[in-house]
């Protein structure tokens, strides 16, 4: 009561009492310091633990490292030190243990015994509970159904069936009632993304007998409708809105899927067009078994400027410019200019493209014209192209149908420069399936044109040209197996009269390593390489990762030439190893190789960026 009175009259702020407690409150402390001393002095006895010691909790008979994870998880933190009470510390092993048997049963262990008692560790009581697994239960019944409107069962179906294959537990398996629960909500996850979205569980029950440790899994869902989409409106204001719509992919009536409309942000988000699209279904609103989806976008900027600096052993020190506008007008048209001067090549380049109305994701025409002058080996050719195409894509496939006229002015050598033009018709068709664009470690590769000129129509002379090259990646282990194989041929009455771009060469970082650029190919009587009208070129390569994941290591031989007939091919081969390098911009690839064939055998250094075939 005196304290009291005393903090009473203190709240009252009285300058007095302020005084006097301060003074009363030290004389106090320093008493009791100095009685705590003198009691572990006198008594001769250990020190008693610190009250910040903490003790751990003991949790024994477990052999297995999920159970032990997962009870160590589920017991509560111990927040009490050596100096709790004991009320306090039993009724905190109580709760353990209770929490332990909750563990124990979610992993099929309903007959689990479990003994809390406390133990003595370094003269501090801590926890212990020793634990007694028993039997598992095991499952002995499982029942799946799955009902649509129509009352069929749809447990066979598609979007169903792979899932149960592997999530469904297998009869006499342990209880995993985590198991259960994700068998559960993945058959609501699938069956809400695949248009169900009235889907509703009519029986879901887990079953349990510790008697016999035995459950029973029933799970009966009334899937409902499956949804279309209703209307689909894109908000924007560049595109003619029909030209909009079909960029979607999708039109009102198809099936109402998440896969569905994933692929419509992406359809979207893939063009040049938009820089953010947002597709959000309405389903507040769905109704006679369709869903309205409004997607929001945002216009792209108008052009895009890009810079480029590198180095290649083919091409020798480059720069390179590009400028992109991203739409023209509301048809959608867009265009591109590329500017790139290398040591050996300079081109310039622009495209006008407009994609098709009927099917603008898939198909484009480009009208396209380049200016081209490369010296190499002593060669030097200056070409003019101008050229249509229809270009269409097909999943993994791209393929175009072309026309170009070529006028081309070559000089090799010490020989009088000649022009010759050439008006081509032709195809390309080419697939790509690689894992990682930047950085493949597995998939495959093919290119394939055809193209051809006759001589009455605006050609020097007529000839037919083909051109293929297949490769391919295959992990084996920590291995990647790479190869590639290329093939090409020209026929023509006057072989001597065709400009270099449509003669074929050897040599290279992409073509026969330890050869120069180009200078595998049938010679003038001067030793000048001129091309030939054949070309084989093979490659076998083997990586193996040497620093983490993104330093490789690699082994190679290629092999190869151009030549003018089969029987003289005269195959040059190289050989040697490189370095990969997974740098932020793509695949940095440095080889040395040593060449086999010719008259130097000098090992030559190759370097590039990107990855190549």
């Amino acid at each position: 009561m005196r304290w009291g009175g005393v903090f009473a009259r203190f709240d009252g702020d009285h300058p007095r009492l302020r005084c006097e407690l301060k003074w009363l409150l030290a004389l106090w402390l320093i008493a009791s310091a100095g009685s705590f001393t003198s009691n572990a002095r006198a008594s001769g006895e250990p020190a008693t633990p610190s009250a910040a010691a903490m003790p751990q909790v003991q949790i024994l008979g477990l052999t297995d490292a999920a159970l032990i994870r997962q009870v160590g998880l589920s017991v509560p933190p111990l927040r009490l030190n050596c100096t709790a009470s004991t009320v306090a510390l039993q009724r905190y092993v109580d709760s353990a243990a209770t929490a332990a048997e909750q563990a124990l049963q979610a992993s099929g262990y309903f007959n689990a015994h479990i003994e809390p008692t406390m133990i003595h560790i370094n003269d501090c009581r801590a926890p212990q509970l020793t634990i007694t697994l028993g039997e598992p239960v095991r499952v002995a019944l499982v029942e799946i159904v799955l009902r649509d409107a129509a009352g069929e069962n749809l447990a066979d179906n598609a979007i169903f069936k792979p899932f149960l294959q592997t999530a469904v537990p297998t009869l006499g398996s342990p209880l995993n009632q985590s198991g259960y629960t994700a068998l559960k909500d993945g058959l609501m996850a699938r069956a809400r993304g695949a248009g169900y979205l009235d889907a509703r569980w009519q029986v879901h029950t887990l079953r349990v007998n510790p008697k016999t440790n035995t459950a029973d899994i029933a799970l009966k869902l009334n899937l409902g409708i499956a949804y279309r989409l209703g209307s689909i409106t894109v908000e924007q204001s560049l595109l003619k809105p029909v030209l909009a719509d079909r960029l979607t992919g999708a039109q009102s009536g198809d099936p109402y899927t998440t896969q569905r409309l994933v692929a419509m942000n992406q359809n979207l988000a893939g063009t040049h067009y938009f820089s953010d699209v947002r597709v959000r279904p309405e389903l507040d609103a769905r109704r006679d078994g369709r869903v309205p989806v409004v997607i929001k976008t945002e216009p792209n900027t108008p052009r895009r400027y890009e810079a480029r600096v590198g180095y290649g052993t083919d091409t020798g020190a480059r720069l390179g410019s590009k400028i992109t506008q991203h739409y023209v007008n509301s048809s959608g048209d867009f265009w591109k200019g590329d500017l790139s001067l290398a040591q050996r090549q300079q081109t310039l380049t622009g495209t006008y493209s407009m994609p098709r109305l009927s099917d603008p994701l898939n198909q484009q025409y480009d009208l396209y014209t380049k200016f081209d002058r490369e010296s190499n080996l002593g060669i030097t050719t200056i070409s003019a192209t101008t050229g249509a195409q229809w270009a269409r894509k097909f999943n993994l496939w791209t393929s175009s149908l072309y026309t170009e006229y070529l006028l081309e002015r070559s000089q090799f050598g010490t020989e009088p420069a000649q022009t010759a033009g050439f008006l081509l018709a032709g195809a390309r068709i080419g697939r790509r399936d690689l894992n990682d664009p930047l950085f493949p470690t597995e998939g495959s590769v093919l290119s394939a044109s055809l193209s051809g000129a006759a001589k009455p129509l605006l050609s020097t002379t007529s000839l037919i040209r083909a051109h293929v090259m297949v490769g391919g990646l295959y992990p084996l282990g920590d291995w990647v197996v790479k190869g590639r194989a290329e093939v090409g041929g020209v026929a023509t009455p006057a072989f001597s009269i065709l400009p270099k771009s449509l003669r074929f060469f050897a040599g290279g970082d992409q073509s026969v390593r330890g050869y120069a650029y180009q200078s595998l190919g049938p010679k003038d009587a001067n030793g000048l390489v001129i091309g030939g009208q054949y070309l084989f070129a093979a490659s076998a390569e083997v990586m193996h990762p040497v620093y983490g994941r993104d330093w490789w290591g690699a082994a190679f031989v290629d092999t190869g030439n151009a030549f003018d007939s089969l029987a003289n091919m005269a195959l040059a081969t190289g050989a040697g190893l490189g370095v990969r390098w997974r740098s932020p911009v793509g695949m940095v690839r440095v080889d040395v190789a040593y060449p086999f064939n010719g008259t130097s055998h000098m090992p030559r250094l190759h370097l590039g960026i990107g990855a190549s075939f």
